[in-house]
């Protein structure tokens, strides 16, 4: 006969799960906010468009390749903050 701690799993605290989710939803909003502006599209035009292409208009406006420069950018400090355990 099992034994009641195997019937009954480890619970993981609940109130500490949903502080981690709002962290780390709060933490994604923020970077969200600075990557998709279209001052950040500005200034990454005027650093990276010799190299890559235009990544955006004159007002701020993003083009495709901008979309998916900024995307990338996005995913890849996503990934790092989640390696921080922050």
């Amino acid at each position: 006969m099992p034994s009641s701690e195997s019937a009954h799993p480890v619970k993981e605290n609940t109130s500490l799960a949903s502080y981690n989710k709002w962290k780390y939803t709060l933490y994604t909003t923020i970077i969200l906010l600075l990557l998709f502006n279209p001052f950040t599209f500005k200034l990454v035009d005027s650093l990276l468009s010799n190299f890559v292409g235009k990544i955006a208009g004159n007002d701020g406006c993003p083009t495709l390749l901008g979309y998916a420069v900024h995307a990338l950018v996005f995913t890849l400090i996503i990934r790092f903050i989640m390696d921080l355990h922050l």
